[in-house]
């Protein structure tokens, strides 16, 4: 431990002279750059004969060493460095020689070399496709809405790559949710691939013209409406409508925009589809609701074509017998002043009693107490129905009320004939 100061001033001396010596003398040194990635040249010139290639196995990455005096060495970053590969040395084994340099100092350096001679390729067809964009709506409206017409700014999509790859593509496909919605859904949507299995395909080597979609979406309203049914025509003589009308549904859910659709009542079947003029039997007809609806209105059901039958009940009518007399008959509505007789002249009544056929469906006549017939003449009614303002004396023809009941009725013209007097 004599002379400690003397000793560490020593190597501190010791330490100083190397260091002098070292950047006098100016050493080689070998540095490592790793993840240089190999420049393709002139592979423009595959790709104008349709083909395309691929780098396989990594080998498109390198690592270069470079070897040189330390002061040049020091000096140069991994962007100095170059890789390049020339298409045009392809060899039969599809390969492709790499060659580096540095831009910097390059012809000071000792040596410049990389972990690997070749770069692996693989080349194939280039394949063009074009394919119809498949719009997969996700999710359902809220209640009481469906969905109506889905419409996109484009509707194809052309994509460019290997022959492998794109042989793979089988849909081209952009999803728009919906879930819970009221109103219409408008949205830029990405377009994804899919094999034949589903599957999404996300390869870089696929070249696509767009890759968005703009996607707008209708959301309808419902509402759900009876069915009316308009007839024309009479039935064959002795023949007569029920009233009954069967179709396989009463009611039918529509859907259209809220403007159109509260607006909307009914689904009326024509007339000019439930015609029965001169038939014996009930009339069955299939309709196809569709051609009822109103204009910017469709049916909400998608699991109908909107396609019925329809049955308009058609029977053969009877009759039964009424018999009165002259007793029964009574005169109504006289107006003040006058006073009226029925009288048994002519056609129209006898003095013993008087039968008439009454005709209908069995239904309707099934109500009417022909037992106790009470014919009443209207005298007010007659004028009104005649026009006539001011009652004078004399003989009038009325057709009496017999009190039928709807879809009853007497086929002869039967009147009663009565004489009216002023008091």
């Amino acid at each position: 431990m004599n002379n400690l100061d003397l000793k560490i001033l020593a190597v501190l001396f010791s330490i100083i002279l190397w260091l002098i010596v070292v950047n006098i003398d100016d050493p080689v040194k070998t540095v490592q750059f790793t993840g240089i990635d190999v420049e393709i040249l002139n592979g423009e010139e595959l790709e104008a004969q349709g083909k395309v290639y691929e780098i396989l196995d990594n080998t498109g990455t390198v690592t270069v060493t470079i070897k040189g005096r330390r002061s040049i060495v020091e000096d140069i970053s991994k962007e100095n460095i170059t890789a390049v590969a020339d298409m045009k040395d392809l060899t039969s084994m599809d390969t492709l020689s790499i060659t580096v340099a540095s831009n910097k100092y390059g012809n000071e350096l000792d040596d410049i070399k990389c972990d690997q001679d070749n770069v692996r390729i693989s080349i194939e067809d280039l394949k063009k496709i074009q394919k119809v964009i498949d719009i997969e709506v996700v999710g359902e409206p809220a209640d009481g809405y469906i969905l109506g017409t889905v419409t996109t700014n484009l509707n194809q999509i052309y994509l460019e790559g290997p022959e492998s790859v794109i042989n793979q593509v089988s849909y081209a496909q952009a999803q728009i949710d919906v879930d819970g919605v009221t109103a219409n859904v408008s949205s830029s949507v990405s377009i994804k691939l899919y094999d034949s299995e589903y599957k999404e395909i996300n390869d870089s080597r696929i070249s696509m013209n767009i890759k968005t979609v703009s996607v707008n979406q209708e959301i309808l309203l419902t509402k759900e409406v009876p069915l009316e049914f308009d007839v024309s025509g009479e039935p064959a003589e002795g023949y007569a409508l029920t009233g009954e009308i069967a179709a396989d549904v009463e009611t039918v859910r529509i859907a259209g925009k809220k403007s159109v659709i509260e607006d909307v009542n009914s689904i009326v079947v024509p007339s000019t589809l439930l015609n029965v003029s001169n038939l014996d039997s009930s009339l069955t007809v299939q309709a196809n609701l569709q051609n009822y609806l109103p204009n910017n209105v469709i049916l909400a059901d998608e699991n109908t074509d909107g396609t019925i039958d329809i049955t308009v009940e058609i029977q053969k009518e009877t009759f039964v017998t009424i018999s009165f007399d002259k007793t029964n008959i009574k005169i109504v509505n006289l107006p003040a002043g006058y006073r009226a007789e029925v009288l048994t002249d002519g056609n129209y009544l006898t003095n013993t009693e008087t039968n008439l056929k009454v005709y209908g469906l069995a239904d309707v006549l099934s109500e009417y107490d022909e037992e106790n017939v009470e014919p009443q003449l209207d005298v007010s009614a007659y004028m009104s129905q005649n026009g006539i303002t001011e009652l004078t004396p004399g003989t009038y023809s009325i057709t009496p009320d017999f009190g039928l009941p709807d879809g009853a009725y007497i086929k002869d013209n039967f009147k009663i004939q009565i004489k009216i007097t002023a008091i």
